[in-house]
């Protein structure tokens, strides 16, 4: 997820399934560590920041997915969601941050691709449904 002015059909989902069984929504944001050094390399040009711990990444990630998810889910009873961010490899972390919540399932969002865009580009949430110890549910989008 990214922070924008879309609603985000994968967060609906979620918090519709989250309702249903009576649990808490967890709202992960993963930067990848590419991602982090670029932008970091532009704050601490900007700020003269020297250096963020492991804990400094994770909270400016989970600051994202906090603005995306009250965007998104602005209807709702705050206290039933959990926003959390990692920086590092997006499969591992969704998969590990489910086991470290013990999460009923994982939603994740998805793209139709070809066949050869598949090969090609390798797929987050294939990855995720593959690698995944409990439910995953796909939300697809035509993009």
């Amino acid at each position: 997820m990214d922070a924008t002015t879309e609603r985000d059909p994968v967060l609906e989902t979620g918090y519709e399934l989250a309702s249903a069984y009576e649990t808490t929504l967890f709202v992960l944001h993963v930067v990848s560590q590419d991602a982090f050094e670029s932008r970091k390399e532009t704050v601490e040009r900007v700020s003269d920041l020297q250096g963020y711990s492991k804990s400094q990444r994770a909270d400016a990630a989970a600051t994202v997915a906090n603005e995306v998810a009250m965007q998104t889910l602005e209807d709702i009873d705050h206290e039933s969601v959990s926003t959390l961010g990692r920086v590092g490899d997006p499969v591992a972390s969704i998969v590990d941050a489910a086991a470290e919540h013990d999460a009923e399932y994982i939603v994740v969002g998805g793209r139709k691709r070809s066949p050869t865009g598949k090969a090609l580009f390798g797929s987050t949430t294939q990855s995720v449904l593959l690698e995944a110890d409990r439910p995953v549910v796909a939300v697809m989008s035509n993009d």
